[in-house]
């Protein structure tokens, strides 16, 4: 593929993402994506198959955003608890930021839930999966309670965060 096509592809899926926040999935219509990136009603079809594959490669395109981010946090961040932490931290912010990713759900078997694993299993700790659902709970809910406004979105809610995280490790 050339870079306009790229650049494209980019804009569909970015524009997707708008028709679904704005219209949900029911109402979801390629004519208005096209529309939103001046592109031709045909356009969509030469990226994708039929609106469901595009509807899925959103979803994609979404998680993709977010496993680029989770690798820059796992390559600089070196000391495990730490790397936990701030791939917590950085996972809350996503969902705040990225309203489709997640839908409130926890990592299936993610990038946070692997580092636990990893970490219980250096240093000999038990209770593993007990850990990994208290995180991933604190997680989910810190999302939730910032994006329902219960609590900001302040970084004395993410230290917050950070000492829950400590703890449950």
């Amino acid at each position: 593929m050339d870079e306009i096509t790229i650049d494209l592809r980019e804009k569909l899926l970015t524009a997707g993402i708008d028709e679904i926040l704005y219209n949900g999935v029911s109402g979801f219509s390629l004519r208005r994506v096209a529309a939103a990136c001046g592109a031709s009603c045909a356009a969509p079809y030469k990226h994708f198959k039929n609106k469901d594959e595009f509807i899925k490669e959103i979803i994609s395109f979404v998680e993709g955003k977010w496993l680029l981010l989770a690798k820059q946090i796992c390559d600089a961040v070196k000391e495990p608890k730490r790397r936990i932490t701030e791939l917590c931290v950085a996972n809350v912010r996503f969902r705040i930021t990225n309203a489709l990713y997640g839908n409130g759900l926890p990592e299936e078997e993610g990038v946070i839930a692997r580092n636990i694993r990893e970490y219980c299993k250096e240093f000999c700790i038990e209770d593993v999966e007990i850990r990994v659902f208290a995180v991933q709970s604190l997680v989910c809910g810190t999302a939730a309670l910032i994006k329902n406004g219960l609590y900001e979105n302040t970084p004395e809610t993410f230290n917050n965060l950070r000492q829950s995280v400590l703890n449950e490790l």
